[in-house]
């Protein structure tokens, strides 16, 4: 089975951390880009029903109007086998939230929402350049509940400008409040061509790393157990989409900027949505801003790496421990390591600092 992906790339504002595709000044073109959407997927309908997995993001894809966001679920039936598929997530915006656009989308089959909140503390989402409110979160997350969501994600940034480990710990307690089902961590990166860091912002990873290790040692306690590196979930709701990426397997990616890995081949789709809606109107696959086929070592190391993410690791062959006999061997490998078997995973206290281990396979 497969994932889809479908990039929204449509926001009222841009965060200023923001690097992804999208677009605060082109809602006009929405219809255009559906129309092209629909294109896109008609071109893979040899592909329809491997599907067991949907998810829309962006942008913000809450930010279509009711009738826009009928007709973009409507796309993704064109591929899917609705007896096949078990996780449908929709990404939302706070302040784009009603009533009747969560109705429309429970009702068409989605299951699963998430919206970021990236911290409770006003000062803080201010400084990152999010105008959306804990207020504004709250009351859009009781709209999701109340229209009958039972499988809910919220986001959660560490190392922002100025936070502390108390901003943090408020932040966990105010979300752990909702009881959401899964939450998703991530340290703030500053991207020179974004807002945040033309303004000379700069990183933190160490206070990143001691709002991640309170963030292990208390979610427990609101059912949410770590599953994977930045992944958090009670007990069967992990996301089954980012399954397949973890596990490398494959997936489809429709919209710009879209990435896929289909046949062996990983492939990321223009990021331009002129060019991209253009090439669709004349009935052509759009251009790709990078294509590569991993093979061999390669494609074991990042085999590797993908399932080291998983907090239970990966059972690989025999053949990927002969190849990789040497890294495994390695002092950092018995530091960060535990295998058992053919089982190989990391040891809980150095997941965070995988990336260690993870430069030493590539």
């Amino acid at each position: 089975m497969r994932g889809l992906y479908i990039h929204v790339p449509f926001c009222s504002r841009k965060c200023d951390y923001c690097d992804f595709t999208s677009y605060a000044d082109r809602v006009k073109d929405i219809d255009a880009y559906l129309e092209a959407l629909r294109v896109e997927a008609a071109l893979y309908a040899e592909l329809h029903g491997t599907f067991d997995t949907v998810y829309i993001g962006g942008g913000t894809p809450t930010l279509l109007s009711a009738h826009q966001l009928k007709q973009l679920v409507s796309v993704t039936e064109t591929l899917t086998g609705d007896s096949l598929l078990k996780e449908f997530t929709m990404e939302a915006n706070p302040e784009s939230v009603t009533a009747e656009k969560a109705d429309i989308l429970i009702s068409s089959g989605v299951n699963r929402i998430s919206i970021g909140l990236q911290s409770s503390r006003p000062e803080l989402l201010k400084k990152i350049g999010r105008t959306v409110s804990p207020e504004k979160f709250a009351q859009a997350w009781s709209v999701f509940r109340n229209a009958g969501f039972r499988n809910m994600n919220a986001d959660l940034m560490t190392g922002l400008p100025g936070q502390t480990l108390d901003d943090f710990r408020e932040s966990v307690k105010f979300l752990s409040d909702f009881k959401p089902e899964h939450l998703s961590l991530y340290p703030l990166e500053v991207h020179e061509d974004t807002p945040l860091g033309k303004s000379g912002a700069e990183e933190n990873p160490d206070g990143a790393a001691d709002m991640y290790d309170e963030a292990c040692r208390i979610l427990p306690a609101a059912g949410l157990e770590r599953y994977e590196i930045s992944s958090f979930a009670k007990k069967g709701y992990e996301s089954r989409h980012n399954l397949h990426y973890w596990l490398q397997e494959e997936y489809l990616g429709l919209g710009p900027a879209a990435a896929s890995y289909i046949n062996g081949e990983r492939r990321t789709t223009t990021s331009s949505l002129d060019l991209w809606m253009k090439e669709l109107s004349n009935g052509r696959f759009p251009s790709c801003t990078s294509r590569e086929t991993l093979k061999g070592r390669e494609k074991d190391a990042e085999k590797l790496i993908l399932g080291l993410r998983l907090a239970g690791g990966i059972e690989i062959p025999s053949n990927i421990f002969i190849e990789f006999k040497k890294e495994f061997g390695s002092e950092t490998a018995r530091e960060f390591l535990d295998i058992q078997g053919c089982r190989i995973k990391l040891k809980p206290d150095r997941m965070y600092l995988a990336n260690r281990i993870f430069t030493e396979l590539i």
